[in-house]
């Protein structure tokens, strides 16, 4: 499957963890250059992308096949970041007909430092 232009631009590919997604770090993602931190929105956006991809993997599993569409998504900011490489791993919380709840961590430098976490709520779409 060929990348999307936001996944392009973002520079996310998945990691050898079906459920793990990576940002390669480009200069374009600093939100502060002074301090060399990546943007919150490029960190907001691996968190949602990663909800998204892992429930779809969940999905499969269960032989279901639908489109996803994102209804909410709580984001806590908790260390500041820097300019190298971004995680995200996704798991689900809960899967019902319709809806599905997710819980993502995001980091950097080792998963038991995390710099972001994210709860996202996504619609089911059946096809």
């Amino acid at each position: 499957m060929s990348a999307t232009p936001a996944e392009t631009w973002f520079a996310v590919s998945p990691t050898d963890d079906p459920d793990c997604w990576k940002i390669t770090f480009q200069e374009h993602h600093l939100g502060n250059p002074l301090i060399r931190s990546i943007h919150g929105g490029v960190v907001g956006s691996l968190i949602e992308h990663t909800a998204e991809k892992a429930l779809d993997r969940a999905l499969a599993e269960k032989s279901r096949s639908a489109k996803l569409e994102l209804t909410t998504s709580a984001i806590d900011y908790l260390r500041v970041t820097k300019d190298s490489d971004l995680y995200a791993r996704g798991s689900v919380m809960r899967i019902a007909r319709r809806v599905a709840f997710m819980d993502v961590v995001c980091w950097q430098d080792s998963e038991d430092l995390p710099v972001a976490r994210g709860a996202c709520t996504l619609r089911i779409l059946e096809e």
